[in-house]
C-alpha cells in the first residue's frame, strides 16, 4: 500500500491548499532552509496551510557540505521550530557536494544529521538519489542505514543507493511537469509516494526519538510554582488539535475551557492528567500524551 504527497518551494508560488487536499495528496513536504542562512520564501505561508489544510507535512533542509554542520542544523531548527501533532521527521535534502571528497561529505552528513536529532528529537529522513550513487560511491554505511531514505528516482523501477534496502518515500517525478497526474491548487511540482497507509504515515510522526536539547531556563514558572519555565513550552499539538484535545480533557471531567487557547489552565491539565496516568508531568501533549488522552 502507498500514500501519495508532494514536495514544494518557492518555486511553486502560492498554493492552494485546501485544493490540494481534496485530491488524494495526504501529505506535503515543504523547502524550509538552505544552507547556514537562507530560508524558502513561501516556507512559513506553506507550513502553516499545509497543517491548516488538514495535511501530514514535513520540512527539508537543502545541505551545503562546504558550510559548517551543526550551524546549518541549528539554523533549520530555528526556522521550522517545534514539531507536534502530524508534524513528519525532517528531511537532510543531500544532492551537493561542493567541492568535497565523499569522505568528506558523508562525515558532513552525519554531523549534520547527528546535530538536527538532537534539537528536533525526531530521527531524520534522509533524501538522496542518484547523488549517492555516484559522487559518494554508493557506500553502505550503518549511520544512515538507520534512518528513512527519501529516494529521488525518475523511472519505474527505482534504484535503492547503498545503505538502505528499501525506501520509505519516493518522489517520482519532477516538478518541470504534471507527472501521471496534476495535482489542483498547485502548479507543477514533485510527486512523492510514501510505503504505507495513512495509519502508517501517523506512526511515522509518532515514532521514538532521542531526546529533545533544551534551551536554558528563563527563571521560575509561575504555572508551576517551585519550578523553572523553559522556553518553548509550545506543545507538540497546535491549531485544531488543541481544541480536540481540550475538548476530551473536558469531557473526561477536566475543568478546562476548548477554547483553542494552549496557556497556563491547558498546561496544568495536562500535568494533572499525566501524573494520573504514569506518565512524565512535563505539561506537553506530546505523542504519548495525545494517544492516553483518547484512549481514557
Amino acid at each position: 500500500m502507498t500514500t501519495r504527497g508532494i514536495d514544494v518551494s518557492h518555486w511553486q508560488g502560492n498554493i492552494d491548499w485546501f485544493q490540494v487536499a481534496q485530491s488524494d495528496v495526504k501529505f506535503a513536504f515543504a523547502k524550509a532552509t538552505d544552507n547556514s542562512t537562507g530560508v524558502d520564501a513561501q516556507f512559513s505561508t506553506n507550513w502553516g496551510q499545509i497543517q491548516q489544510a488538514g495535511l501530514f507535512r514535513g520540512a527539508y533542509h537543502y545541505g551545503h557540505p562546504g558550510r559548517d554542520a551543526e550551524t546549518q542544523a541549528a539554523h533549520f531548527s530555528s526556522v521550522v521550530g517545534p514539531l507536534g501533532f502530524r508534524d513528519l521527521p525532517p528531511v537532510l535534502d543531500l544532492e551537493e557536494a561542493d567541492g568535497h571528497s565523499a569522505e568528506q561529505v558523508l562525515n558532513w552528513a552525519r554531523a549534520f544529521v547527528t546535530k538536527a536529532e538532537t534539537l528536533f528529537g525526531r530521527p531524520v529522513i534522509i533524501y538522496t538519489g542518484g547523488f549517492w550513487r555516484e559522487a559518494l560511491k554508493n557506500i553502505d554505511d550503518p549511520f544512515f542505514r538507520k534512518r528513512s531514505l527519501w529516494l529521488a528516482a525518475y523511472r519505474p523501477e527505482p534504484v535503492v543507493p547503498g545503505s538502505w534496502s528499501d525506501w520509505t518515500f519516493w518522489q517520482y517525478t519532477e516538478g518541470t511537469h504534471n507527472g501521471p497526474v496534476a495535482i489542483p491548487g498547485v502548479r507543477p511540482c514533485d510527486q512523492d509516494l510514501f510505503k504505507g497507509s495513512v495509519a502508517e504515515l501517523d506512526l511515522l510522526c509518532r515514532g521514538d526519538a532521542p531526546a529533545v536539547e533544551q534551551p536554558p531556563a528563563l527563571g521560575p514558572d509561575k504555572a508551576f510554582p517551585g519550578t523553572q519555565f523553559v522556553w518553548p513550552r509550545t506543545p507538540p499539538v497546535a491549531g485544531a488539535a488543541v481544541k480536540e484535545w481540550q475538548q476530551r480533557m473536558a469531557a473526561l471531567g477536566f475543568k478546562i475551557d476548548p477554547d483553542g487557547v494552549y496557556g497556563p489552565q491547558s498546561k496544568a491539565a495536562c500535568a494533572a492528567f499525566q501524573r494520573d496516568h504514569g506518565l512524565t508531568p512535563d505539561g506537553i501533549v506530546g505523542p504519548r500524551t495525545w494517544a492516553a488522552t483518547f484512549a481514557a
